[in-house]
């Protein structure tokens, strides 16, 4: 049942960063140029 539990959390956490991130970016333009400039 914990591993269950850890393994939830692991997710959860990963998601909450990506949504943090995802939320800068969109805050401000110019992070989203350097990002789609370190992609290409």
């Amino acid at each position: 049942m914990w591993e269950r539990f850890k393994k939830a959390g692991f997710f959860v956490s990963v998601l909450a960063i990506l949504v943090f991130i995802l939320k800068v970016i969109f805050k401000g333009g110019h992070f989203a140029s350097t990002i789609y400039r370190l992609f290409d």
